[in-house]
């Protein structure tokens, strides 16, 4: 971008568009540890003047990427282009029915739930990053957190998008009704043949790639062509609303806190507890605990406490509850329980509290490090996959943090190491190509809920092979033929 394409999006009647240097220096960063200048930077009021942005962009070549609250772990809203941050203009919730909610993507989640609770309603996917974290960010990595055992991820909940595809073109898809560039991907994809969810992982959760395996069910007779749009990290197009799903909040609540005298032995029991059915099943190592629970020096440095939480309605929920206690009197110690809303909330905020701890902890100038911080695995063989993990870190003597959504054998596991050595990023390669090599091989996936972004997107053709791989770079080429949007990510 030169200083006269600068002047031309002025000329349009964008004002708040910045290339100064501190502007530029402040949203080169993100959550990840990548850094990438940006150009410019442009704050837009509506989905006009992302339209006359994309519509300029598109003649000249240049790269257009969204930014949310920047909280991606891996380079998602990073670039060389035109940053639109989406968080200061397009933020209002637009619509609020009986079972649906339409918002602009800057809307903050907690400020949506507030909003949501007034009515008895929520949205139950429920990132730690809630606090900051925008809809339109969780809809491009297809966000999840605790309850998406329960719930599933924000994939399940959209119900349809209006959007600015990067020749500056409206567009819109729901079950319904949806534009010329999506009939063209629908029909493309029929045209292959073939039964796409075989390329796709065995598991509850997915951000890896395009997800195509959401968009038919029922023998392609039930189609959701919204859903290619998640999980896409604005590569696809820029979404402008979102037509969201919304739920009653559940009447009872339960959660209880349970203590492991190791992570092997928590792992070990998820399958039984899986038969109780709860909404949440969250794993905290003893590195994880010290940052916000006190815990007994005497306690094994290798104890692990479990989060389990139900919800319900029924007469019988609490008959329920005790029978899970009594099942696991003598497989773990159990810490607390909370019945109320009070004591399961200050639960919840504690394990927040203490995951951005530990995220931010430093040893020196080594400090958590994330590549292989999201990969899933079907929670039966979890157990077998945490032996594996370990036992390569031990291999390179690194010490770690673990922690996660063990009901969806969804583990964030983060070696501590300075990734800022050169030695420690090409160490990091290799266990990442070990560690995603196993996943592809037991039908797993690389990310359940934090994307590929910068990081992980060269991982893509191991995880669903180069023939899937082509598909995604087809369905790229049919939505952003000029390659501007989010360039870097999904497809290189």
């Amino acid at each position: 971008m030169t200083g006269t394409d600068i002047s031309d999006l002025r000329k349009i009647g964008l004002s708040d568009i910045f290339d100064d240097n501190w502007t530029r220096a402040i949203y080169s960063v993100d959550a990840s540890h990548c850094t990438v200048k940006p150009l410019a930077v442009n704050f837009p009021s509506d989905e006009y003047e992302v339209q006359k942005i994309c519509n300029l962009a598109y003649n000249c070549g240049i790269p257009v990427t969204c930014r949310g609250a920047g909280t991606g772990l891996l380079g998602q809203s990073l670039s060389d282009g035109i940053i639109l941050d989406l968080t200061k203009k397009m933020n209002k919730i637009l619509e609020l029915g009986e079972d649906y909610v339409i918002v602009q993507p800057g809307v903050v989640k907690t400020v949506l739930d507030k909003e949501l609770a007034k009515k008895g309603k929520f949205i139950p996917p429920d990132p730690a990053s809630s606090n900051y974290c925008t809809i339109g960010g969780m809809i491009s990595n297809n966000s999840s957190g605790p309850h998406g055992l329960g719930y599933g991820s924000i994939i399940n909940y959209v119900q349809g998008v209006e959007l600015v595809y990067g020749n500056g073109m409206m567009g819109f898809a729901d079950q319904k009704n949806y534009d010329q560039k999506i009939s063209k991907m629908l029909k493309y994809i029929l045209s292959l043949n073939v039964d796409i969810k075989k390329y796709y992982p065995n598991v509850s959760k997915n951000s890896s790639g395009y997800r195509l395996d959401a968009i038919f069910e029922n023998n392609n007779n039930k189609v959701y062509p919204q859903k290619i749009f998640l999980a896409s990290e604005g590569t696809l197009g820029i979404i402008t609303s979102s037509r969201i799903k919304i739920l009653d909040i559940p009447e009872k609540k339960s959660l209880i806190i349970l203590r492991f005298e190791n992570i092997f032995d928590a792992a070990l029991e998820v399958p039984s507890i899986l038969q109780f059915e709860p909404v949440a099943m969250e794993l905290l190592d003893r590195g994880t605990i010290m940052e916000g629970w006190k815990a007994d020096d005497s306690e094994s440095r290798n104890s692990c406490i479990m989060i389990v939480e139900f919800y319900g309605n029924e007469n019988s929920f609490y008959d329920k509850v005790h029978k899970f206690e009594n099942n696991l009197r003598n497989k773990a110690k159990i810490l607390d329980s909370g019945y109320d809303k009070k004591s399961v909330d200050t639960a919840w905020n504690k394990r927040k509290n203490s995951l951005n701890s530990a995220i931010k902890k430093t040893i020196g100038s080594r400090k958590p490090t994330g590549i292989i911080e999201d990969t899933v695995v079907h929670p039966v063989i979890l157990h077998d996959y945490l032996i594996f993990l370990l036992k390569i870190l031990a291999t390179y003597n690194l010490d770690y943090v673990i922690y996660g959504h063990a009901g969806n054998g969804n583990l964030h596991l983060r070696p501590i190491i300075d990734i800022n050595s050169k030695s420690s990023k090409l160490l990091m390669n290799t266990i990442a190509a070990k560690v995603f090599k196993r996943v592809v091989r037991i039908h797993g996936s690389i990310s359940g809920e934090h994307g590929d972004g910068l990081l992980r997107t060269k991982y893509i053709p191991l995880m669903y092979g180069e023939t899937m791989y082509d598909v995604f770079k087809q369905i790229k080429l049919i939505f952003d033929d000029k390659q501007i949007m989010n360039p870097g990510k999904k497809v290189l």
